[in-house]
């Protein structure tokens, strides 16, 4: 009993060194190599042709339509005319053998529609787009970081307000009483990509602009409280009725990467804009806010000019500033540098 007992502890310590040393000694496994990560992005077949497209004005393509009508007629007028000999013909012999009246000849079946490559610069529907917003409005038109954000954006129109000329001759502060987000969302009624499509070697466009149909019914409204230049405080209620107008909303890579949207020309823009003063309307008040707001329209959002914005599509562009420098002595072959001037001529610049 004994001999087994001892025979047992050998063997299993014997497996065990076993095991160890295989474990130590055993071959190294293969690095496994790594995958691609950056790959080039490269547009199908259908994106190609959709930038590449050339674009053709309307009067163009009514003047191609006709003279392809006329040719297709030129070339048809001997086979209609005897195809029509041959028609008279069999209704005559019908005509005889029945005795009666000949029929008319059914209309002959309409030519298929007219399609070509002017199909891409036809509006587009934007009903999807427009499904969308509303539901994300829906879901997030009350939460705090939306009216944190609009908040914030609207004191800094405040700001500038108060420091044109004529609205600084009568407001002292401009502070916001209450906001509502209306109940929608501007509508796209369609959108049009503009043509023509700069691309690169690789078929990616460089520039989207897009020219965009906009209505917006939702009646967006504001109620500010008014300190005036005097001591005294006044009353100001705005709402925005109906803006309609086209917009050109762009995405571009030159000179960096950013997009931004603004009216083709002067949108229509309906304003409900009261002011009470001490119990009364102050109507001096109420054009001076109406007035500013449609020259905001026009300074900043009405081409030529527009914002440049980055979120939320791309990275903000500007670097934060570098740490306070420390002073590093510089020599070239043994020789230090003193201070001067250098001039630089800048022959190229690009992303």
């Amino acid at each position: 009993m004994i001999y087994l007992i001892l025979v047992s502890v050998f063997s299993g310590a014997a497996v065990t060194l076993l095991l160890q040393f295989l474990f130590i000694y055993r071959r190294s496994p293969e690095p496994v190599g790594r995958t691609v990560q950056y790959v080039k992005v490269v547009p199908e077949n259908t994106l190609k042709d959709y930038f590449n497209s050339q674009h053709v004005d309307a009067g163009q393509q009514q003047q191609q339509q006709q003279l392809e009508s006329a040719a297709a007629a030129a070339a048809a007028k001997p086979h209609e005319a005897a195809s029509a000999r041959q028609q008279q013909q069999q209704q005559q012999e019908a005509a005889a053998v029945s005795g009666g009246s000949p029929k008319q000849a059914p209309p002959p079946p309409p030519p298929p529609p007219y399609s070509d490559s002017s199909d891409a610069t036809k509006p587009e529907t934007c009903n999807f787009l427009n499904a969308i917003f509303l539901f994300l409005f829906r879901e997030l038109r009350d939460t705090p970081v939306v009216r944190h954000w609009l908040t914030k954006k609207i004191k800094v129109e405040f700001e500038e307000l108060l420091q044109t000329k004529t609205a600084g001759r009568l407001l002292e502060g401009l502070s916001l009483r209450d906001i509502s987000l209306g109940n929608s969302l501007p509508v796209f009624k369609s959108a049009t990509l503009m043509k023509p499509v700069h691309v690169n070697e690789d078929g990616m466009p460089e520039e989207l602009n897009f020219e965009v149909d906009i209505e917006y019914n939702g009646g967006f409204h504001l109620a500010i409280d008014v300190e005036l230049v005097f001591g005294k405080s006044a009353y100001l209620f705005v709402k925005m009725r109906r803006v309609v107008g086209r917009l050109r909303l762009q995405f571009t890579r030159m000179p960096f990467s950013h997009w931004s949207f603004s009216f083709l020309d002067d949108p229509l823009v309906d304003f409900e804009v009261k002011s009470q003063f001490e119990g009364r309307p102050l109507p001096q008040l109420t054009s001076i806010i109406v007035n500013q707001l449609k020259r905001v329209i026009k300074k900043k959002h009405t081409l030529p000019n527009y914002k440049i914005r980055y979120k939320p599509f791309f990275p903000f562009q500007v670097q934060p500033p570098l740490g306070s420098s420390c002073d590093v002595d510089l020599s070239v072959q043994e020789s230090m540098l003193v201070e001067g001037q250098l001039r630089v001529t800048l022959i190229e610049c690009s992303r």
